[in-house]
């Protein structure tokens, strides 16, 4: 179904913009008037595939890191806050830039200059600047407080920043243990192991299982090496393009909120990412349907993202968010408790808020646990192969010094 961008009146008399999903322009006119609302402006939202034929979409060349969107909403702030003009702002950071990122604030002081809002502007890259960012920045227009916004922005990615970093964190060390194992392991059965079984094949001994087996790996290793690491490539390449289909991520999604240890982690970030997202577009005054299309884009398939559709088609059928997750084992029964209260008493932003402030204690301490648990566990399964592998290589080699001493 097509979006259109709209800029209506309320009964106040103000402007109020945003997109609405529709059929036909007719369509989006009788939603907006459905909801006391005047249309001003209404103009169907142009597709990535139209956006990039034309040029003004967004290219790989123009995706910004989350370091680089942060330095940009940052400065941006800075010279708004400063009163300077936006198109000033614009080509003052275009002067200490270069290469795709100065490419990028082109495109944008060209639709700027051209008549579009700054939000009509970074939506023509969607690879850039996802939905939930120019929801924001489309919130913050309507109400006219671009800087406000951009400081709700700030703090909502330095927080996501956090926490990819906490997590990461805690699985760099596990990550790089399994590397060096596996590393180790090879360079043994490559190595090392072929040299034993020269000595075992000349002393004619039956050997063991545990040798017969570690002979066969190196084998198989040394045998077919070079076909290991293409079919390792291959399958990382192949997995890199199946998660572009969107049956693959939500099965990847799923099955990650399910890993042992890890699984409640990544749970976990969702449902705060869930709170935080809702918090903020409530706060800016984005309409709800548009706000909960911005949190189901932008959350990670799985079952929180889920529930958000159903949400949305049950408050699009006159119902509450509270009714929409009542009983649900997507979200925390805290997190649902706090979506009553929030709107029963018109402050769903701050118990969101709070919500969320408690999640990120909760995996603060959950990130510790995993840290302490993997540790012994990793210590175990070194071990383990350690000692399977030095049993393996001297039980012959004791089998046949008890021969030599009895004769």
């Amino acid at each position: 179904m097509p979006s259109f961008v709209y800029r209506a009146a309320d009964t106040t008399g103000r402007v109020i913009r945003g997109v609405l999903d529709g059929e036909s322009e007719a369509d989006v006119m009788r939603a907006l008037e459905q909801q006391s609302l005047t249309p001003l402006k209404l103009r169907r939202e142009k597709s990535k595939k139209s956006l990039a034929a034309d040029g003004s979409g967004s290219s790989s060349r123009s995706r910004l890191s989350l370091h680089e969107l942060l330095e940009f909403t940052r400065q941006l702030k800075v010279m708004l806050a400063s009163g300077t003009p936006l198109l000033s702002t614009l080509g003052l950071l275009r002067k200490r830039s270069h290469g795709h990122y100065a490419h990028l604030l082109d495109r944008l002081a060209a639709d700027i200059q051209s008549g579009a809002t700054l939000s009509e502007a970074l939506a023509a890259h969607p690879r850039t600047f996802d939905s939930f960012y120019i929801g924001t920045i489309r919130a913050g227009e309507a109400a006219g407080v671009h800087t406000e916004a951009l400081t709700e922005l700030i703090a909502y990615y330095e927080r996501r920043a956090g926490l990819k970093r906490k997590i990461i964190g805690a699985l760099t060390y596990p990550a790089i243990v399994v590397v060096t194992l596996i590393g180790a392991l090879i360079v043994m059965l490559i190595v090392v192991v072929p040299q034993f079984k020269t000595v075992f094949d000349n002393a004619g001994a039956e050997l063991p299982l545990p040798t017969r087996v570690l002979l066969s790996m190196s084998d198989f290793v040394t045998g077919h090496g070079l076909a290991l690491v293409i079919g390792v490539v291959v399958f990382g390449l192949a997995f890199g393009l199946a998660l572009r289909v969107t049956a693959v991520r939500l099965f990847v999604g799923r099955a990650a909120s399910h890993l042992p240890f890890a699984g409640p982690i990544f749970h976990l970030s969702t449902v705060i990412q869930f709170t935080r997202m809702i918090a903020l577009l409530e706060r800016a005054g984005l309409q709800l349907m548009e706000t909960l299309k911005t949190v189901q884009n932008m959350l990670m398939p799985g079952p929180v993202k889920d529930l958000t559709g159903e949400i949305r088609r049950k408050v699009a059928a006159g119902g509450t968010m509270s009714e929409a997750v009542d009983g649900s084992t997507a979200l925390p029964d805290l997190v649902q408790h706090m979506i009553a209260v929030g709107e029963s008493s018109g402050n769903i932003d701050e118990t969101m808020n709070a919500a969320a402030a408690h999640f990120e204690e909760l995996i603060d301490v959950k990130i510790g646990r995993l840290t302490t648990a993997l540790e012994p566990l990793l210590t175990l399964v070194v071990s383990a192969l350690v000692l399977g592998v030095a049993l393996a290589i001297f039980l012959p080699m004791w089998e046949m010094n008890n021969v030599i001493l009895e004769h």
